[in-house]
């Protein structure tokens, strides 16, 4: 069975899945979701081919980001009042989303083996694109949820961390020696624990569900950028002004667009 073959049936699998899902009663949805997320990650690595494969990392690595983005869509779409019409319309983009991370899997999987691949340029910002979408669906799902601070700074922390260790893997892929010696861990749990503040904050800071997950979204923005030129080793000057002037920027907007008392 050709490539393509396969992510159309695994595709079909997974918005199959998230369909049944948008039918459960809502008492239900938490185990239609568990379900839900383990046919998206079967699904993958049957589509990607790994299902078998002895690289463990490589086999955790492929699914977080699909995973990541099942995750925060259900959620996201469990808390709208949905009619056929947008079960149908809402199953489409799952669809379209999910036959898109299967195309940039691929690319990242070819670039281990090979290295200089053309499309892996694309890819990356594609899958930054996707990470950014997923992000604010999880972080919106989080915050919607009005938990108290400390679930907030371990929920938004964590997921970050997941989030920043797919990021590493996805950048150093193009690195001669795939960034070991890099400390991936040291990058993601840094910027886990940073988000995890972040979340923490914004459950006493008066920003609201949608403009907290957006500015959640952003900080992953800055700090991915950042990220990716000093694993690259171009953390120029340029680039930390330009960073620095998005954080500040964004901050600057935090503050004058909050209701206060």
């Amino acid at each position: 069975m050709s490539k393509r073959w396969r992510y159309f049936i695994s595709t079909l699998l997974s918005v199959f899945g998230f369909y049944m899902y948008l039918w459960l009663p809502v008492d239900s949805r938490y185990y239609g979701l568990a379900l839900e997320i383990g046919l998206v990650v079967f699904c993958f690595w049957f589509g990607l081919g790994v299902i078998f494969e002895n690289n463990i990392d490589q086999k955790l690595m492929v699914i977080i980001l699909p995973l990541i983005f099942s995750l925060g869509y259900s959620l996201f779409c469990a808390l709208l009042s949905l009619n056929q019409f947008y079960m149908i319309f809402l199953s489409v983009i799952f669809g379209l989303m999910i036959y898109t991370m299967f195309l940039l899997e691929n690319v990242f999987l070819v670039v281990i083996g090979f290295k200089t691949v053309p499309m892996y340029r694309a890819a990356y910002t594609t899958s930054l694109i996707f990470t950014l979408f997923s992000s604010f669906f999880v972080f919106n799902s989080i915050l919607s949820f009005k938990w108290p601070f400390y679930i907030n700074f371990f929920g938004v922390g964590l997921l970050s961390v997941i989030l920043f260790l797919y990021q590493f893997w996805a950048i150093a892929i193009e690195l001669p020696d795939d960034g070991v010696g890099k400390g991936k861990w040291i990058y993601a749990t840094v910027a886990g624990f940073m988000m995890g503040e972040l979340g923490l904050a914004f459950s006493f800071w008066p920003v609201g569900v949608f403009k907290g997950s957006i500015y959640l979204v952003c900080a992953i923005y800055i700090l991915s950028g950042l990220f990716q030129a000093d694993i690259k080793e171009r953390l120029f000057k340029s680039v930390l002004i330009n960073y620095g002037l998005i954080g500040i920027a964004v901050t600057v907007a935090i503050i004058l667009t909050n209701t206060w008392g």
